[in-house]
This record gives structure tokens, sequence and C-alpha cells, in this order.
């Protein structure tokens, strides 16, 4: 058996562990346009301040990429998340009125395992949908004393990059604040310095 230190010193490896995987395979910073200014502007977004996020080159503008659109899925989706689970209680009520007819028994258990399937479903989904809008929320409250916008498009580290070295001073050109950038970098094979108009 192990004691208490024991137990709080594995805590603390695994926990550094995996601060540490984070560290080395998580990008710093993700990139995205936001607002509604009429000038191209890239804005920088820890993972935290990303919340929803922008949508990316290859997926359409849908609406669960929204504040309002999640927001509607998890009203909608409130009734069956509380009907599922009260179904299975009513499914065990009725294996158990009809008990010694096997037929009903048989229906019984079956109402029970489509329960069991809708609320994990419907449960599931409301659960995921209200994680969405809490982390959503969370991000607001940093990104609000920053003054960043919700990002509207994700950028690829390419064009954030372009957009960065063309307006210096705001975010260090490093590979590691450009992880996924395609051409090198200063002190890299083949770097070619930027012209500057």
């Amino acid at each position: 058996m192990r004691t208490k230190a024991q137990r709080q010193l594995r805590r603390s490896e695994r926990q550094s562990r995996t601060e540490e995987y984070i560290k080395k395979h998580v990008p710093k910073y993700r990139y995205g346009t936001g607002g509604w200014s009429k000038e191209y502007v890239v804005y920088y977004y820890t993972r935290e301040e990303w919340g929803l996020g922008g949508h990316n080159a290859t997926e359409s503008s849908n609406m669960a990429n929204s504040v309002i659109g999640q927001s509607l899925v998890a009203i909608i989706m409130a009734a069956p998340a509380i009907a599922a689970p009260l179904s299975v209680l009513f499914g065990i009520l009725a294996v158990i009125i009809s008990f010694p007819d096997p037929g009903d028994m048989g229906k019984g258990l079956l109402w029970i395992l489509g329960s069991l399937v809708c609320t994990l479903l419907f449960t599931g989904g409301w659960l995921a949908s209200v994680g969405i809008l809490r982390k959503e929320w969370r991000a607001r409250k940093l990104r609000k004393p920053k003054g960043l916008p919700k990002p509207m498009y994700e950028v690829t580290d390419d064009k954030a990059r372009r957009w960065f070295e063309k307006n210096p001073g705001i975010l260090e050109i490093t590979r590691e604040n450009f992880p996924y950038s395609t051409y090198p970098f200063p002190g890299e094979r083949g770097y070619v310095a930027p012209r500057k108009d």
C-alpha cells in the first residue's frame, strides 16, 4: 500500500510529464483574424484564449462554431437529456410490474436498453455543448483584458508569420512561435531575409 506522500509524488511526476509533453508537442499560439474591422489583422491566441475558435480554410462556416448556435443546441438537447434517464426508470418499473409474464418483461428490457442508448446520446450531447459553452466563456474572460476579438477565421502559421514579419515588434519570429511554418527561420539552412518595402 502506498503512502500519501508516495501518491502525491507520483501525481506530481505524472503532471510534470504531461506539461512537458504539451510544451513539446502543442503549439504555443494559434493565429486568427477577428473582429469586424475592414483591414486584415492577425492576432495570436493562447490555447485558453481560443475558446470556440475560428473557422479554418477547409471547413464551412457552421452555426455550431458560434455561441448562439451552441446555446441553441444545448437548449434543444436539454429536454431529451432529462427525459431519457427518466425513461430508464420507467423501463425498470415496467419489468418489475410485468414480472410473471416473460413477454412483457422482454419489452421492458428492450425499453431499458433503448433508453440507455438515448441517455448516452442525448445527455452526452447536452453535456458536451455545456462544456463547450463554458470553455468559450472562460476564453472571453481571458481575451477581454487584452482587447482580443473572438477569432473568426484561423490562419496558418505561414500566413501569420508573413503578417508578423511585415508588422514587427508584436511577436518574435521563432520556430517555437510558428512550429508549422514551412519556410526556414534565421539561422536555418535556406533562410532568405524578407524584403523591406
